[in-house]
């Protein structure tokens, strides 16, 4: 099976035969499916097992009005539908995931589930994402809760001798990278960097990420526009594939959500060579609500045989 990735279409009347989103608890976790949903034939919200605050009960709520069901977290999509569809499978039909409020996890089981199943064999799916409002990042700095590799996105190299190059994605942990920096130890090290519609994200992701900066060379330093994902893969693509003969590659995806769905895309496309790590300082008690500023940006992936 070959992935592709092209620009996808985000005018209101595209239809879909499916639409995941999370119900979490930010309030632009519906944003997407709030434009969507009288279009798609089957709502899937998926439920986390926790974070049942702020904006959850809304976002719960919205689900119910809608028609939608609930996808519990660690429940196949597969079995869900079974349950709710009379179709044999879901192959060749049109669905849309919006990874705006799924944590990393989270993408990575749904992800890899549409990607890998028969059950969707050639499916065109389009991975949106809602922007948010732009807040500061909170005043606590998070230690490493988990850094290890990501579940279904581990990859098994046959080159293990070789030396390992470093993908990151920025973002406002403050220090992750510089953590990943020294956790990995990789020859070489590249980092993308999100430029956003409001000057004030860039300045602070600069701040946030001030003494990683000092350790790596500024032209390995990519800014990449969040509202123009499609362009982002391809400059990630060439990267490993510049990398792929002479490297181990592990990304790290940091920052927006719609960096690190391409991340897992583009380990999906890559195989077991390229290796996606998760780094995470995140907690509940941290937790901050996030409202849509109305901006989507996505891509469509297609599977051919």
């Amino acid at each position: 099976m070959t992935i592709d990735l092209f620009n996808t279409n985000l005018d209101e009347d595209i239809n879909f035969d499916l639409l995941i989103f999370a119900v979490g608890y930010e309030a632009r976790a519906r944003h997407i499916a709030e434009k969507y949903y009288r279009n798609s034939e089957i709502v899937l919200g998926y439920v986390f097992p926790d974070g049942h605050i702020l904006s959850f009960d809304d976002n719960m709520q919205f689900l119910k009005q809608v028609g939608g069901h609930r996808l519990e977290s660690g429940a196949r999509i597969r079995d869900r539908l079974k349950e709710l569809s009379s179709r044999p499978d879901f192959s060749k039909t049109k669905i849309c995931i919006d990874v705006s409020s799924l944590n990393r996890g989270a993408m990575a089981s749904l992800l890899a589930e549409l990607l890998d199943s028969e059950f969707f064999h050639q499916a065109e799916i389009s991975v949106l994402y809602s922007v948010a409002v732009f807040s500061p990042p909170p005043h606590e700095e998070f230690d490493f809760l988990d850094f290890s590799p990501l579940e279904n996105f581990g990859g098994w190299t046959s080159n293990p001798e070789r030396p390992t190059a470093l993908i990151l994605g920025l973002g406002y942990e403050t220090d992750h990278a510089v953590g990943a920096l020294e956790f990995l130890d990789p020859s070489v090290t590249f980092a993308f960097f999100p430029i956003g519609s409001d000057t004030q994200f860039e300045q602070l992701v600069g701040e946030a990420n001030s003494s990683f900066f000092e350790l790596i060379s500024p032209d390995r330093i990519i800014k990449y526009p969040v509202l123009s994902p499609y362009q982002t893969f391809w400059e990630m693509r060439s990267l490993i594939l510049s990398l792929r003969e002479v490297a181990r590659t592990v990304l790290v995806p940091m920052g927006p959500k719609i960096f690190s769905s391409l991340c897992l895309v583009s380990q999906r496309m890559f195989g077991d060579e390229v290796s996606i790590w998760r780094a995470s300082g995140h907690s509940l008690a941290t937790a901050r609500d996030a409202k849509a500023s109305g901006e989507i940006t996505g891509y469509l992936i297609k599977q051919v045989d």
